[in-house]
């Protein structure tokens, strides 16, 4: 009876491991015709612009599917990383970085071809020194805290690199809607939507994985919000 009862208890143990790996291999599953489909994408505006093809109409319609694409995409990868957060699997592999080049790449993957003609503006303050951080978790936070700039305002958002005596600051800034005050405390809150961002797309697992990803790198992250805008700021200490 007794044994019975203990492999009752590891049953139900294994069962949020059983659910995380299901969720994992799903994503992973979606990964590949997302992966597939972008690719033939990118070959069918090559040829037709070779081929002199491309007139507004499908330019336009091409990027709108981009797009969305990246937004799908941005999902999946959001639903991956939550999946290793609550497991308990989001261990640094820190890399020396330099972290101007860094951003500049991030800007030139995922925020250079946008329809609006909106850009990410970078400026640098300090001596620039490499830092070591984990490469994969350094994305996650620049392509989050920055897309959300970009969705929640109608400006060029700003990420500005503060190199200090004892720790590197990364602030994101932006002109948009802001935050209400009394959301504030929820932000990174896996699932948590402001009240007044309910009407875009999202998980509401970005900033929650951003935390993660800062903490695991042994950094912290703090918001500031009003009605002119957000400024997000992570710290991370020499």
């Amino acid at each position: 009876m007794l044994n019975d009862i203990n492999r009752h208890a590891e049953d139900q143990r294994s069962l949020p491991e059983m659910r995380s790996d299901l969720i994992a291999m799903a994503t992973h599953e979606f990964k590949t015709p997302i992966t597939a489909i972008s690719s033939s994408i990118e070959l069918l505006e090559t040829k037709m612009q070779r081929d002199e093809l491309m007139l507004p109409f499908y330019e336009r319609n091409l990027s709108r599917i981009k797009e969305e694409i990246g937004i799908l995409s941005n999902m999946v990868d959001d639903i991956l990383a939550t999946g290793s957060m609550v497991a308990g699997n989001q261990v640094a592999q820190p890399e020396e970085t330099d972290l101007p080049v860094f951003a500049t790449m991030i800007r030139q993957q995922y925020f250079s071809r946008r329809t609006d003609q909106r850009q990410l503006r970078i400026r640098i303050y300090g001596r620039p020194r490499t830092i070591l951080i984990d490469r994969s978790h350094l994305a996650g936070i620049l392509t989050n805290l920055i897309g959300n700039a970009f969705k929640y305002s109608s400006g060029n958002p700003l990420l500005s690199i503060h190199y200090r005596k004892n720790n590197l600051c990364i602030k994101v800034k932006d002109n948009g809607i802001g935050i209400p005050e009394a959301d504030i405390r929820f932000l990174f809150t896996p699932y948590f939507r402001a009240a007044n961002a309910r009407s875009k797309e999202g998980t509401g697992l970005g900033l929650a994985i951003v935390k993660s990803y800062v903490a695991a790198n042994n950094g912290h992250i703090t918001v500031n919000s009003d009605t002119t805008g957000s400024l997000f700021i992570v710290t991370f200490n020499y």
